[in-house]
């Protein structure tokens, strides 16, 4: 016969089947994926020191030496601050005025009446196609070589990507939702705090995680374009003097600041959507 099983006689439930709220993380599995990673960051560091060097030569790919080096008195300069600063700027002005000029047309577009939409679908889909390549040398015209161009440019493709995801999800709020709000006489604005938001967030948080990789992109690209300063400025002028360190360098610099922006837009999504996370557990069968 199976052991018998000690029931809680407050809660009915057995003692194995209530939460832990006191349990902390699980040390073994983070000490095992901070060493995996750390691994895998040294083997690709080797990996181009010396075969890499080997094989192909530094003058054509550098080395993490010569990159070091190059980081160490670009600090020094003043240069890597400058750069780096100028890039930032674009990209975060960018991505901040694209957010709300998508979140406000995907709203507007969405309460639009089908046949208006539908008629506005070509235009939005010709200009999100419309390569920024292109565009950047209009812009810079436009509006001078300096931030505004760019700006434009990080706004141009940005607000296309948050205007399609909040349209979107706009589009696929819970009808069901919906109608058991009425029925409980909920005014517009609960309708809008208890549904149409929560239903949006995800939505606006995939957009951003996007628009922030292609928002970065689009700063470069006016940068190589026609700039002064920053990072995409700072690869031309590098390799148009053969500086192929001075290239990489810049390379390194934005997959870093990639990685920190891509960050601080996880942890934004994993604080607001927590509720996902604890209603996908609630309805998660133990098997």
């Amino acid at each position: 016969m199976p052991p018998a099983v000690e029931f809680d006689r407050g809660s009915g439930a057995p003692p194995s089947a209530a939460p832990s709220a006191g349990a902390g993380p699980n040390w073994s599995a983070l000490v095992r994926d901070a060493a995996v990673r750390i691994g895998m960051f040294v083997l690709v560091l080797a990996i181009w020191q010396w075969p890499g060097g080997w094989f192909i030569g530094d003058k054509w790919i550098s080395s993490p030496v010569l990159v070091f080096q190059r980081l160490v008195n670009m600090a020094r300069d003043g240069s890597l601050a400058r750069n780096t600063n100028a890039t930032l700027q674009e990209t975060v002005i960018g991505l901040i005025i694209g957010i709300l000029v998508g979140l406000v047309g995907g709203i507007v577009i969405a309460r639009a009446p089908t046949v208006i939409a539908k008629a506005l679908d070509p235009y939005l889909l010709a200009g999100y196609s419309l390569p920024r390549v292109a565009l950047a040398p209009f812009f810079i015209l436009w509006f001078g070589i300096g931030l505004a161009s760019k700006v434009v440019l990080v706004v141009s493709v940005v607000g296309f990507v948050v205007l399609f995801n909040v349209r979107q999800g706009m589009e696929s709020v819970d009808t069901d939702m919906l109608d058991a709000m009425r029925s409980m006489r909920a005014g517009r604005w609960e309708v809008i705090r208890y549904v149409v938001i929560p239903s949006l967030v995800p939505w606006i948080l995939s957009a951003v995680k996007i628009a922030v990789g292609i928002g970065f992109v689009a700063a470069v690209v006016g940068e190589l374009v026609g700039s002064t300063k920053g990072l995409g400025w700072y690869i031309s002028e590098s390799l148009n003097s053969f500086d192929m360190t001075g290239g990489v360098t810049s390379l390194v610099i934005m997959a870093v600041l990639a990685l920190i922006l891509y960050a601080i837009v996880g942890e934004i999504e994993r604080r607001v959507c927590r509720w996902q996370a604890s209603a996908a557990a609630a309805r998660t069968v133990p098997m």
